[in-house]
């Protein structure tokens, strides 16, 4: 049998190893907030988190408002902006906001939010964490959980899936589309990515020459893999992750110094809940073929209730 002093030397342990301290925030630090939805990106060997902010109290999605920045300059330490756009304070925008995405191209960070849950709307900064103005002045576009990739050859791209959203073939699958140049315009209509169809919480990166698309299925984030952006549907590759605990899953991946991560929120933390998230992150391990392990919470309750048993 394994005593609890054992289990909980390994539970440290298990996180050392990693170089990763879950939760980012932690509830006795100033100014925590609840954050949530983790779109991370890398911007001049620095990582930013945009997220979704719940608040103190809630009990549904509907508080969700504004949006809030972490940094970080080696996924060690890591400095909480607090909420940096109130899309609300637009005349235009209203209702709930979704999960957001950052891109930068041409000297501007774009911030993409979606108000009223799927109309999207687009604010600009020369710095990656504001402030940030009006892009435009009415949404550029209607999706679920946008996501935007800037690829190698400065060609712009805006995903996401079509729950709430009527695109393509009944159901809600993972959709795609290329932007223009100003980055606040599709060029093109949307294109449906997989046959699949999906919950929510779509995502995409690129890993050498391939893209990988991710998106929540059931209770598990699951991944796709093609060879070009837009592909006519990618292969699916099976399960990514599994939903952390209290918290139906909305991830994003980096690469930050030759290492991946893959970012997720709990609600199983700081006294969380259903509706009050936290930002974690654990590594990533590609195999030779370029499929993904999957990904082991380091603080998963499942885990350790495993050790337990043993």
């Amino acid at each position: 049998m394994i005593n609890k002093l054992s289990i909980l030397v390994l539970v440290i342990m298990l996180g050392s190893c990693r170089g990763i301290q879950n939760p980012i925030l932690k509830k006795t630090a100033k100014n925590f907030i609840y954050a949530a939805d983790p779109a991370a990106e890398v911007f001049k060997d620095t990582v930013y988190v945009y997220s979704s902010r719940d608040v103190p109290n809630a009990v549904s999605y509907k508080t969700m408002q504004d949006y809030a920045v972490l940094s970080s300059p080696d996924m060690k330490t890591w400095t909480n902006h607090g909420v940096v756009l109130k899309p609300r304070s637009y005349d235009w925008a209203y209702g709930q906001m979704n999960a957001p995405d950052v891109a930068y191209k041409n000297g501007w960070y774009y911030f993409y939010f979606p108000y009223d849950k799927t109309n999207i709307g687009v604010a600009k900064s020369r710095s990656p964490i504001g402030p940030w103005e009006e892009a435009v002045t009415d949404k550029i576009t209607s999706i679920f959980d946008p996501c935007v990739i800037v690829d190698d050859d400065g060609q712009a791209y805006i995903y996401g899936n079509d729950h709430k959203v009527d695109i393509g073939e009944p159901g809600s699958h993972i959709m795609g589309a290329k932007l223009k140049d100003n980055m606040i315009e599709l060029d093109g209509a949307w294109v449906q990515l997989s046959k699949e169809k999906v919950n929510e919480a779509v995502h995409v990166f690129k890993r050498k020459k391939t893209y990988y698309f991710h998106a929540r299925v059931g209770k598990n984030t699951n991944y796709w893999m093609a060879d070009s952006p837009l592909p006519q549907y990618a292969m699916p590759k099976g399960k990514l992750a599994p939903d952390a605990p209290n918290a139906p899953n909305h991830a994003s991946v980096i690469e930050f110094k030759k290492e991946w991560y893959f970012f997720y929120h709990r609600g199983d933390v700081n006294e969380g809940s259903f509706h009050k998230r936290s930002t974690c992150f654990d590594k990533m391990k590609f195999r030779e073929d370029g499929t993904i392990e999957t990904i082991i919470y380091a603080i998963d309750e499942k885990s350790l209730n495993e050790i337990k048993k043993k």
